[in-house]
């Protein structure tokens, strides 16, 4: 095997790699974004969907409240965005509301977000995410401590994807966040009998190529067994 052709050919491929890295870093992507919520799977109340501020499905309402409080619901509404790759911006601004109701439930449903692209350009890419729910039992008689909480599960993470240029790109979920994006939670607590804000972060990021993965291993094989036999 003729190591020598080997290593410049391994090096060109990974330098062109890297410069096509530092290509798509330069992108902006901008649009607007509007969610949807799905039903969850297993529930003990009377869910429904409702139609918010222009949107569709991005109301979900529960519980049978008493004459001295109120249903609870989440409600997701779009913003727009223009933003780089791999930066963290706002997609969309979440609210909570908690009342001290009977019929509520625990656990999973979806949420579908949709990025609809001005630039780099003109297409409407959807993106689907599981959220679960815990709703307090209300035993503490702190609004705090009996808040409700919502989280996304699998670390924010999807398997949805668009391409452009050649390249995979998706959106991944970073946190919660009611300072303008100083500071992130993993879970939106909304204290009991309140209704609550936050804004939902996230990034756009390029999926690795196979092909970019393996040529960028293979080059840190070469060099580790190039070193392994230079003679002392």
């Amino acid at each position: 095997m003729n190591r020598t052709k080997l290593l410049p050919t391994l090096i060109a491929t990974t330098t062109m790699l890297l410069a096509t890295t530092g290509k798509v870093e330069a992108i902006t992507f901008a649009g607007t974004s509007s969610g949807s919520w799905g039903l969850p799977v297993v529930s003990a109340g009377a869910e429904f969907l409702s139609n918010e501020n222009g949107g569709t499905n991005n109301r979900l309402t529960w519980g049978i409240p008493p004459a001295s409080s109120f249903k609870n619901y989440v409600q997701y509404d779009g913003l727009g965005f223009s933003t780089g790759l791999n930066t963290q911006f706002a997609v969309g601004d979440l609210t909570y509301r908690n009342g001290s109701t009977f019929n509520s439930f625990n656990g999973d449903f979806p949420l579908e977000v949709k990025l609809s692209f001005t630039n780099p350009f003109n297409s409407a890419e959807n993106f689907n995410y599981i959220f679960n729910i815990f709703n307090s039992p209300n035993i503490t008689g702190d609004p705090v401590l009996d808040g409700d909480k919502l989280k996304f599960q699998a670390n924010g993470l999807t398997s949805d994807t668009f391409n452009f240029g050649g390249v995979d790109y998706t959106l991944n979920l970073i946190g919660f966040s009611s300072d303008g994006g100083n500071t992130f939670l993993s879970e939106f607590n909304s204290p009991e009998g309140s209704t609550a804000e936050a804004m939902l972060y996230a990034e756009i990021v390029d999926v690795p190529e196979p092909t970019a993965v393996f040529g960028l291993g293979l080059l840190g094989v070469y060099l580790a067994g190039s070193l392994k036999k230079k003679p002392q």
